[in-house]
């Protein structure tokens, strides 16, 4: 044993900085934060959106589109926001730490890439990552700024509605599911915010309430449904658009559904 170890030692040396590297790495790579300045933006669609809206993506009703509306001026205090959304690797870290179960997406080839985004997860669970992190989940206002920035733009990069900018369903993009994150650099925000438009949907810390100032019936408002932003690999460029206001009962755990957390301090 003795002849061979002095063979054994530079490759068990190597073993262990690549351990400690590489986790040193999906640590940091997981606790990335922008800072989302103090200050105004401007959140939800006006009239004159949503009919653009309509009409970009011959849509039969503008029923689909009232509960974004009206447009406002909103201040928010100073946040930060994950670059990234949560990844497999993330996760990963989390239930060695915790021991919580595996989501059921874990097993399938299509959605456990380390670095793609961590799905099938409800937002209780999501909440509980963020919390275990030191962190939260973002408000749908703070969603949207980190998005948008503030000029009201309504895509992350800009007004234009470009497919290739982002990973939705069709055959515009390379990806039949989701996409690595941090992949497509256009889908950036004006903040610096990673993949906000497509990929997945996003957990917010709100129920599904009117905005302030809304005058439409919703039979579907008030605290049934959580609010997710940014649309995903399964829907059309219009529902990437940052004010669409997607929901989702709040045990629903989806392929299509992922997260990313916020913070105040």
């Amino acid at each position: 044993m003795g002849s061979n170890w002095k063979y054994r030692l530079p490759i068990f040396i190597l073993a262990v900085f690549f351990v400690f590297s590489t986790e040193g790495k999906r640590k940091a790579f997981a606790g990335d934060m922008v800072l989302i300045p103090e200050g105004t933006f401007i959140m939800g669609s006006s009239d004159e959106d949503i009919l653009w809206a309509a009409k970009q993506f011959h849509s039969e009703s503008l029923d689909w589109y009232r509960d974004e509306t009206p447009l406002q001026e909103v201040a928010l205090p100073a946040f930060k926001m994950d670059k990234f959304l949560v990844t497999v690797s993330d996760y990963e870290i989390y239930r060695e730490a915790t021991g919580k179960p595996a989501p059921r997406e874990h097993d399938n080839g299509r959605f456990n890439h380390p670095r793609q985004p961590i799905v099938g997860l409800s937002w209780e669970e999501a909440r509980d990552y963020c919390h275990w992190a030191k962190k939260r989940l973002p408000t749908e206002k703070e969603w949207e700024k980190a998005a948008r920035g503030t000029d009201g733009r309504y895509y992350p990069w800009g007004n234009e509605p470009d497919s290739l900018n982002t990973n939705i369903r069709g055959k515009g993009d390379i990806y039949r599911y989701t996409n690595k994150v941090g992949e497509i650099p256009e889908n950036i925000s004006p903040f610096g915010v990673m993949d906000l438009a497509g990929n997945v949907w996003e957990w917010t810390e709100d129920w599904y309430q009117p905005h302030p100032g809304n005058q439409y019936d919703n039979d579907l408002y008030g605290e049934r449904f959580k609010v997710i932003k940014g649309g995903s690999w399964n829907s059309n460029l219009d529902l990437a658009r940052s004010s669409v206001r997607g929901k989702a009962l709040p045990d629903q755990k989806k392929n299509y559904i992922g997260f990313r957390c916020a913070s105040t301090n």
